[in-house]
C-alpha cells in the first residue's frame, strides 16, 4: 500500500497522511472496507514493531463510522493501550487531515511471536540485522507501557 508508518517518539504512535487511490474503491469514489481495515492492520503491526515486537494477529475490530473518500488525504494513526503477557493491545483511527472528521475507528490484540521465529523463521538466520533492531527498539520504547499504565 505503499504507506509511511512513521513513529513518533514523542507521542509514542504510528502517525503518517495517506491518500486512498481510486483504484480503492468500494461503493464509487469511497474506500473499500476491506482496504481500509489492511491500511490499520498494517499500521498496528507496524506500531508494533518499532514497539520491539514481532506479531501475528490475534482479534481486530473496527467501527465504520463515515464513507472514507478515495483521492483525498487523510490522517492514519495507532497507539498503544496495554501490554498483558504475551499479547500487545492497540488503537488506530483513519481521521480527515483537520481531525474533524472520524471516518474509522478500530483496536486490535497482536500475538507477540518469540524473536527467534522472526530470526530463524522468516530469514533463515539465528542472528539478523532486524533482530538486533527489534530488541533496540524495546529497549528504548519501553517506557511506552509504563506511561498508558500496562
Amino acid at each position: 500500500m505503499n504507506a509511511d508508518f512513521t513513529f513518533d517518539e514523542e507521542s509514542g504512535e504510528v502517525k503518517f497522511n495517506y491518500l486512498f487511490k481510486q483504484m480503492f474503491n468500494g461503493a464509487p469514489n469511497f474506500v473499500h472496507g476491506g482496504i481500509l481495515s489492511t491500511l490499520l492492520d498494517e499500521s498496528m503491526g507496524a506500531l508494533c514493531f518499532h514497539l520491539g515486537y514481532i506479531v501475528m494477529t490475534d482479534t481486530m475490530g473496527f467501527k465504520f463510522h463515515k464513507a472514507t473518500p478515495v483521492e483525498r488525504e487523510l490522517f492514519i494513526r495507532a497507539w498503544p493501550i496495554k501490554k498483558e503477557k504475551r499479547k500487545v493491545f492497540l488503537e488506530c483511527e483513519i481521521k480527515s487531515l483537520d481531525g474533524s472528521i472520524l471516518y474509522v475507528k478500530g483496536e486490535g490484540a497482536f500475538h507477540i511471536l518469540p524473536p527467534r521465529f522472526f530470526s530463524e523463521k522468516l530469514t533463515g538466520e539465528k542472528n539478523s540485522v532486524a533482530l538486533d533492531l527489534l530488541n533496540i527498539n524495546k529497549l528504548h520504547r519501553a517506557h511506552l507501557f509504563e506511561r498508558i499504565g500496562s
